[in-house]
């Protein structure tokens, strides 16, 4: 049944992606923008260009305009029996007339020069005209197809593989170097950093081949979708039976074990379903079909939370009464990075929501279109790797793994 609940998900995750367009835009009466890189800014790479067509089946004649954000005060629209832009020094602009009188007035190709958030606009060049046009805008940046907005995502993704395949490597050494020490909970970190870098991996492969095609690969989309699920309900049932004392502390969680896993399930078709929701959904309108996806995992988080806080309260507390001194050591210091990690979690919460207010702000959206990526998505990638790795610094394996967790037992008070 579960078999078959997830099959279920994933056809359905890939067959809503199939809308996802690439990196061209069609113009009407509406302007378009997008970031561009210029030249400089990706060594080896092509020369940036932004090429604006006129599409057949288009009638009227379309005044275009092509622009730097920073110069939209810079130009002015005119209006009269015919539209006409007065341009005030500005080097950024370009303005022209396209239609279908000929080759050559069939398209422009706008050289970029430098890094920027760059605009494209057209109108109908006779205001009292009926007739409709359309225009397709390419934004050719110097690496590929990506969008630029999502472009830092592959050097990051590439990067985060590479750091992971470390980490595999050093704890696939330790682990054979102490096989005969190793504890449950370190098989269960083993899963995470396997899960970790598959999931890595298929990141970067999913951008770097959206930017090689110019269109997103579908299944490699669903399947990033499914191991991100994975991997964090996998983290989370790792967190919680390791602040339980498992392994360390108590041999065996018995029945609570069960408990564990069927959230950690839970957690996991829960995020399933949201990622498929937050493709179905835009998250910046009401629709209240997204408190559906957003409810059912906010709930097995905030258990996960909760549990995990009072599990390594009442683990603490346990140690201190039996006065191993050593072992809460260790659950103080995981402690306190829970502690960090939250806080982190709160700050970039605020800094997101002061974000999201701005998300119709064109100025504010031409300023840090770089680093929206980062705001949205970056961040948590890094605060998981410092606590993720701060943690396998703590439970790492040596030689007094199965030794050491349960010896003074017979000290208990």
């Amino acid at each position: 049944m579960a078999r078959l609940i997830l099959w279920s998900l994933l056809v359905i995750l890939v067959s809503l992606l199939s809308s996802i367009k690439a990196n061209i835009d069609i113009l009407t009466n509406d302007p378009s923008c997008s970031g561009m890189f210029g030249k400089s800014a990706i060594p080896g790479g092509s020369d940036p260009k932004i090429t604006a067509e006129y599409l057949d089946g288009s009638v009227a004649s379309a005044i275009v305009i092509i622009f730097e954000w920073s110069d939209i005060h810079k130009f002015d629209i005119k209006k009269g029996e015919n539209v006409f832009v007065v341009t005030k020094g500005a080097k950024s602009i370009w303005t022209g007339t396209l239609n279908s009188s000929s080759e050559s007035s069939k398209s422009h190709i706008y050289n970029v020069s430098r890094t920027g958030y760059y605009c494209a606009w057209a109108l109908r060049s006779d205001v009292d005209s009926v007739e409709e046009f359309s225009l397709s805008v390419d934004w050719n940046n110097p690496y590929g197809e990506l969008p630029a907005a999502d472009y830092p995502k592959l050097p990051f993704y590439g990067l985060l593989s590479l750091v992971y395949l470390a980490i595999g490597i050093a704890w696939m050494a330790l682990s054979i170097a102490h096989w005969r020490d190793i504890l449950q909970v370190q098989n269960y970190i083993s899963g995470v950093i396997l899960f970790l870098m598959l999931e890595m991996a298929f990141n970067w492969g999913y951008w770097e081949n959206y930017n090689t095609y110019g269109y997103p690969s579908k299944f490699l989309l669903g399947l990033v979708a499914i191991l991100n699920a994975g991997r964090n309900s996998i983290s989370f049932f790792m967190l919680l039976i390791v602040c339980m004392g498992y392994g360390v502390v108590k041999p065996t969680l018995g029945s609570t074990m069960n408990r564990c896993r069927a959230l950690g399930i839970a957690h996991f078709i829960f995020g399933v379903i949201y990622a498929a929701g937050t493709m179905l959904i835009n998250p910046y309108t009401t629709n209240p079909l997204i408190f559906l996806v957003i409810f059912p995992l906010a709930f097995t988080m905030t258990a996960f939370y909760i549990w995990t806080l009072q599990s390594i309260t009442n683990t603490l507390q346990t140690l201190e009464i039996r006065r191993q001194n050593v072992k809460a050591l260790m659950y103080k210091r995981l402690y306190r990075l829970l502690i960090f990690s939250v806080t982190v979690l709160g700050i970039f919460f605020l800094i997101n929501t002061f974000n999201y207010t701005h998300r119709e702000d064109m100025d504010w959206i031409a300023k840090y279109w770089q680093w929206r990526w980062f705001l949205l998505d970056g961040w948590l990638n890094v605060l998981y790797l410092i606590v993720f790795s701060v943690i396998l610094i703590i439970w790492r394996p040596t030689r007094n793994n199965k030794r050491y967790p349960f010896i003074l037992e017979h000290f208990i008070i």
